[in-house]
């Protein structure tokens, strides 16, 4: 009897230990059950996170290439321009070179025709009124030379050209008087000349025994006539020249002009 209730006792406690370990097992496989929702859960969400950002990613992606196809598309257009542009260009500066090849081989011929011209004017300069010629000529022949040589244009010789003239026309409003030296026969006499304008010049030596005029010649150039032996034309021209020097009061005197003849 006593054994018996002794065996009851022993299978409730053996009973009392399995529902125990029964019990703490379920509670741990709901805690791991637990744990493995959570952390799917978490696994769900990063991979719905990481999904996300995969798709902006392609999104930005597909947005770029299509940028990329637009300024791609963009700059070949701009390029086929630029040749187009570039062409033209080319066959616009083909015609330029031309017209600038022929109008510096007209400009050259200008040029080489105006030297001619102005080398034709040194027997002009040669017959003129007989003041300055030589520097005047030398003047003419050296823009006559710089033009043969390409080392001035030919606007800027013209104007030094007119320059010239220029001179030579003022020569013609202005009177001087200034001390030199003349060749008479075969000496050289030092005196005093008086230019009035281009028309007319007169030399009176420094000892008063020489006096001249400038007369026209029959050829239509220029010869110093000598008055010395005319006593009333030495006194005449003594007189002039005493007026313009200031040596005595101003007054109305009477000059020899030299008149060309008819047809010269």
């Amino acid at each position: 009897m006593k054994f018996h209730l002794f065996s009851k006792i022993f299978i409730c406690l053996c009973l009392a230990g399995v529902f125990s370990q029964a019990q703490e097992t379920v509670e741990s496989v709901r805690r791991q059950i637990k744990a493995v929702d959570a952390e799917t859960a978490r696994e769900k969400s990063m991979h719905d996170a990481e999904k996300k950002r995969h798709a902006e990613f392609v999104e930005v992606g597909r947005k770029k290439v299509q940028a990329l196809a637009t300024q791609n598309k963009t700059l070949k257009a701009e390029i086929d321009s630029l040749k187009a542009e570039l062409k033209n260009l080319s066959n616009v500066r083909q015609k330029t070179m031309g017209t600038v090849k022929w109008y510096e081989g007209r400009k050259a011929k200008y040029s080489e025709s105006l030297a001619q011209v102005i080398d034709s004017l040194v027997p002009v300069f040669e017959s003129d009124f007989p003041y300055r010629n030589e520097e005047t000529i030398k003047s003419v022949q050296e823009i006559a030379t710089q033009l043969h040589k390409g080392l001035i244009e030919a606007d800027d010789g013209l104007n030094r050209v007119l320059e010239v003239f220029y001179d030579r026309i003022r020569l013609g409003y202005t009177t001087e008087v200034y001390n030199g030296f003349l060749q008479v026969d075969a000496r050289s006499v030092p005196g005093t000349f008086l230019r009035y304008g281009a028309v007319s010049s007169v030399f009176v030596s420094n000892d008063g025994n020489d006096i001249l005029w400038l007369a026209r010649t029959d050829n239509g150039g220029y010869s110093w006539k000598n008055v010395s032996d005319n006593l009333a034309m030495r006194s005449v021209l003594k007189d002039v020249m005493k007026v313009a020097e200031g040596k005595t009061a101003p007054r109305l005197v009477t000059i020899p002009v030299a008149i060309p003849k008819e047809g010269r």
